[in-house]
């Protein structure tokens, strides 16, 4: 008779050379000799798994676990139940296995995954954060907890959270193309093409990156396309910082006013609880045309704006590192007045405003400038004057 060590080396060799039933049928052969072989049961499971046998997979590797497997036995008899939809049963065998001390950091992740698919997306993010913590390399963990803190509809954190992935592991696909996605859905089309771009310098004829960079491509120049400068009071009309403050215009088209070097300019004002917006036309398009040579935002009440919530603008703001910072109306009215001013990206409008805030004078960009300026306060009166920030076409 053959020794049941000889049966599992003969398995193993077969299951080596691709002879995956001659080595399930050694496998059987061995254990029918040697019950409590756990590591035999291990690599049985794994065999099933191998062939998308699920449910024998599931019944060897139980007992494999039965028999003292270690991580690597209930590692895989959680992932054969995930895959027959025995969610509840795979994570209790992995809460199991994170209760030693120090838990694998697969396992946590693994925890994570599996409460994702349950629909616990918070607790996903708990579990998967402290698989990122625990395995500073491991880029899936980090792509793992970027999709729970979607699903939490937490999109800042999400971001920092797929970026983390690409920093871990930049040839993960999957996690740069989901950045790109994450990015796009917030506006920041700029960002999601060279992350798009970075997935086709390493692979060239990915198809659905060739697909996006297209897409984003056409958003982006649709971006710059509509920014108000140069364009007239009616695609200003239809812009998201009319529509969404519900500017109104409050005075009637005043006469030119002739400027230095010729031609002549008109200023209207447009009106919104907190808010002025100052539009300066080029008076040669006539009565109701002309181009928008400048505009102007102004806060009627800068301290009640700080202090208001910006439940009209909803910007989300992410900076570099992916944090988001609480957003006020001020700030959302700004960033939103520079991005539909200049046509740029959140984050681009987001840096100028800082620029500014934090004492530039003024600063360029894309043939225009911005700086804070002030209009008189009612009926000029000294010391009543309004601040804000005004957008110029450069010279």
């Amino acid at each position: 008779m053959t020794p049941p060590e000889a049966l599992r080396a003969r398995a193993l060799d077969l299951l080596s050379q691709g002879d995956m039933a001659g080595g399930i049928a050694g496998l059987e052969a061995h254990l029918a000799a040697a019950p409590d072989d756990a590591g035999a049961w291990l690599s049985l499971g794994a065999a099933h798994a191998a062939e998308g046998r699920w449910d024998e997979a599931a019944r060897a590797l139980a007992r494999a676990v039965e028999r003292g497997g270690e991580v690597e036995a209930r590692l895989a008899y959680a992932r054969a139940l995930a895959r027959l939809g025995r969610l509840e049963e795979a994570a209790a065998e992995l809460r199991q296995g994170a209760a030693l001390d120090p838990p694998d950091p697969r396992v946590l992740r693994e925890l994570g995954i599996v409460l994702y698919d349950q629909r616990l997306h918070d607790e996903a993010a708990r579990w998967l954060a402290r698989a990122c913590e625990a395995a500073p390399d491991d880029g899936r963990a980090a792509f793992a907890l970027g999709l729970a803190h979607e699903a939490r509809r937490d999109i800042a954190a999400a971001i920092a959270a797929y970026r983390e992935a690409v920093r871990r592991a930049p040839a993960f696909t999957d996690a740069r193309l989901t950045l790109a996605d994450a990015l796009a859905s917030i506006g920041e089309h700029e960002q999601a093409l060279s992350e798009t771009e970075a997935v086709l310098a390493r692979e060239r004829s990915h198809e659905r990156a060739a697909q996006n960079r297209e897409v984003l491509r056409r958003a982006l120049a649709e971006m710059r396309a509509r920014r108000l400068l140069g364009k007239t009071e009616r695609e200003l009309a239809r812009s998201a910082l009319v529509v969404e403050a519900q500017l109104r215009r409050r005075e009637p088209l005043a006469a030119p006013v002739p400027v230095e070097g010729g031609g002549a300019r008109r200023i209207v004002r447009y009106t919104a609880p907190l808010l002025e917006l100052h539009v300066t036309l080029d008076a040669g398009g006539g009565p109701g045309g002309g181009a928008i040579e400048a505009l102007h935002l102004v806060l009627t009440d800068p301290d009640r704006a700080a202090r208001s919530e910006d439940d009209v603008f909803k910007v989300t703001v992410i900076a570099e590192d992916g944090r988001q910072a609480p957003v006020n109306y001020a700030t959302g009215a700004s960033l939103t007045f520079l991005r539909e001013a200049l046509g740029c990206p959140m984050t681009q409008a987001s840096a100028l405003y800082a620029s500014l805030l934090q004492g530039a004078p003024s600063v360029g960009w894309g043939g225009a400038t911005v700086r804070l300026a002030s209009v008189p306060g009612a009926a000029g009166k000294p010391g009543g004057e309004r601040h804000g920030i005004l957008v110029s076409r450069r010279d």
